[in-house]
């Protein structure tokens, strides 16, 4: 062991530094004789896994390649196969199991069907993957074999992979979904792969009458999208965890997508001991240290394998995959719209001030300080003159604890509707769209506020509400009618028309409002442009048929409307080569999802993604924080710095809305 220290060619750790623990104990004097086994134990454990953990990475080639199994009808691509190798290894270490975190586009499916090919080819003979028999039969188990679960968008495209990249009869495949679906274990263990939803397995896993999935040991439970468990609290997060395999597979292009936590709970899927333990992860991992940063570096080194499509090319590989080219496109907002847009900052950038004066004033008190004034009391309404800003204003500084977060974060999402088209700001919003904006109310206490200002009505530039000639702007102006192009849908059609005019091209409209897709594809079908919507609100059973017919059928629509949430998930629609982000969004990783979805493996063509930025706006602070965001995943991933949360931090806030 010494001596391996001395020269650690593997690994950039130096392994003492990482298991030296006592930079995070606890007073062992100040617990019981039961707390102080079980922190013993603890202890032990993670000096036992990170060793083991660190001689994995010591050992491990990571550009070590692999043969590709029999029965393929395509030929793996050399990144494929050191991705091949690197899974056998891991299967055969503890946790048996890891991350596959390629960037998106790269092939992991392809890559996880080939190890499921090569793992039935070698047979069983030194798999120690399932239970004994009597274990089985005393929990009632059936022994399956590979379980993948995945968002129902891609189910049939995990399907088809296999109809269509493996010979027939290599491989039996079910498609465990729909009302019809097979209720016997003995059947679905019977099949090589089997494959399902997050939402089935929920379902399945509700009350002591659990469905089939949850009555197999499985031999390989593989996850794609896995970062739809990033919330380990979730029920499709607890669902999950308690599907029974011997190896575990999580396959995510982002697998930090909020905040390091994220992280964790994968940890708890591949039952990484004593990491999946909460209390542990918090005091060994997340406990804001330069140790805890390290073994984060060791453990995401050791379990989990990226390789980006700039490594690989820089290798020589992915020759045929051309380079993106990055577009903005930059929008004046007309006067009455902008008349609009400016209300609701100076109301949002008001409340802000209020807040931090609120969270001021909070610490002051928690470091007993007596001179302490009450937030919702004494401050002058600077809206008083506009009956319903002012009476919303006063309600809201008056709320018992205060305002929240998610108050500004609603105002923050409707400015950024106000860009896209002023209509959106007399419609509710969908809860879907509010999960995106990470829009929560945790307590509970306020969600008829929550909702009044979702659908409050703007009155803009007037003193008195039933003066017509004072400058008012109602929800019956013609600013908000839904047939009017607002000037970000104009510059949207003019490029759409550019690109149409100049070649064959198709384009994917990208939103995270279905509504702003819905008025644009009205205002296309006026002037004659067909489109085809992909959300949602499609059934999963259509999907297919839409995204085959617009990759495959020149004579179709050229344009798609793709909802972000959609295009979120591993779709391929490499038959568009534009892509153009209609709204930016604070977290950059949703939208690197959707680019990726014309950005992969099989586009011949260059790749042009645009961004349709409102200029003088809230949008334009926006795409600064996403750079910002871009380093977050990036710390984990490199071990470079620590890592904060995605979401919106109070100092981000102040950025958007310019308050020092």
């Amino acid at each position: 062991m010494e001596e391996k220290e001395k020269n650690p060619k593997k690994s950039s750790h130096h392994l003492p530094s990482i298991i030296d623990l006592t930079k995070d104990h606890m007073n062992v004097n100040e617990m019981g004789k039961k707390a102080l086994e079980t922190h013993t134990k603890q202890q032990t454990e993670t000096v036992k896994t990170l060793e083991r953990l660190h001689k994995f990475l010591r050992k491990s080639d990571v550009q070590q390649t692999t043969e590709q199994p029999q029965g393929l009808k395509v030929s793996l691509l050399p990144h494929q196969l050191v991705g091949l190798a690197w899974l056998e290894k891991r299967e055969k270490e503890k946790p048996a199991g890891g991350i596959l975190a390629d960037d998106m586009g790269l092939g992991k499916t392809l890559t996880l069907i080939s190890l499921i090919l090569k793992s039935k080819q070698a047979g069983s003979n030194s798999d120690n993957e399932v239970s004994s028999d009597d274990e089985l039969e005393r929990r009632h188990l059936k022994k399956g074999n590979t379980l993948v679960i995945c968002p129902a968008s891609v189910m049939d495209q995990w399907a088809e992979e296999i109809k269509s990249k493996v010979k027939h009869g290599y491989l039996s495949v079910c498609t465990h979904h729909g009302a019809k679906r097979e209720k016997n274990p003995r059947r679905l263990a019977a099949f090589d792969v089997v494959i399902t939803t997050y939402t089935i397995i929920q379902n399945e896993n509700k009350g002591e009458d659990t469905g089939p999935l949850l009555n197999i040991k499985w031999k390989r439970v593989i996850l794609d999208e896995a970062h739809t468990i990033r919330n380990h609290k979730s029920h499709t997060a607890q669902a999950v965890f308690m599907l029974r395999s011997r190896y575990k597979w999580a396959l995510t292009g982002t697998p930090i997508h909020n905040k390091q936590d994220d992280l964790y709970s994968l940890l708890k899927f591949l039952k990484c001991k004593p990491f999946d333990d909460l209390l542990v992860w918090k005091r060994m991992i997340d406990n804001k240290g330069d140790s805890g940063m390290m073994r984060l570096h060791l453990l995401s080194k050791s379990l989990l394998l990226r390789r980006t499509k700039d490594e690989i090319q820089e290798k020589g590989g992915l020759k045929e995959l051309r380079p993106k080219v990055f577009k903005i496109i930059e929008v004046t907002l007309d006067d009455e719209e902008f008349k609009v847009y400016n209300k609701i900052f100076r109301f949002s950038g008001t409340l802000l001030a209020q807040y931090i004066q609120q969270q001021a004033e909070k610490q002051n008190l928690l470091n007993g300080g007596l001179n302490i004034k009450h937030t919702g009391s004494g401050h002058t309404n600077p809206f008083k003159n506009q009956p319903e800003l002012g009476k919303l204003y006063d309600e809201m500084v008056s709320l018992k604890g205060g305002i929240k977060t998610h108050h500004i974060l609603v105002l923050l999402l409707r400015l950024r509707q106000t860009c896209c088209h002023p209509s959106l700001v007399t419609e509710f919003i969908d809860k879907q769209e509010l999960g995106n904006d990470g829009i929560e109310d945790n307590e509970g206490n306020d969600l008829d506020l929550v909702e009044r200002m979702m659908n409050m009505s703007i009155h803009v530039n007037g003193e008195n509400s039933n003066s017509k000639q004072s400058g008012i702007l109602t929800s019956d102006d013609p600013v908000f009618r839904k047939d009017r192009c607002s000037s970000k849908m104009k510059a949207t059609i003019d490029c759409l028309m550019e690109i149409m005019n100049n070649s064959e091209d198709k384009v994917i409209v990208v939103s995270q409002w279905t509504s702003v897709l819905a008025i644009l594809e009205k205002l296309l079908n006026d002037m004659g442009i067909k489109s085809v919507a992909l959300n949602g609100k499609i059934p999963v059973k259509e999907r297919g048929g839409i995204i085959s017919d617009f990759n495959n059928n020149h004579r179709g629509p050229k344009v798609m409307l793709l909802s972000l949430t959609a295009g979120g998930t591993g779709l391929n629609l490499v038959g568009a080569n534009h892509l153009m982000v209609f709204d930016i969004h604070w977290n950059p990783q949703l939208e690197a999802q959707a680019c990726d979805r014309i950005y992969r493996v099989g586009q011949s063509k260059t790749v042009n993604i645009y961004k349709v930025l409102c200029k003088d706006t809230i949008e334009e602070r926006i795409l600064k924080l996403q750079n910002n965001k871009l380093e977050l995943a990036k710390a984990v991933l490199t071990g470079t710095s620590k890592v904060q949360s995605s979401k919106l931090r109070l100092d981000d806030l102040k950025l958007l809305f310019n308050i020092k």
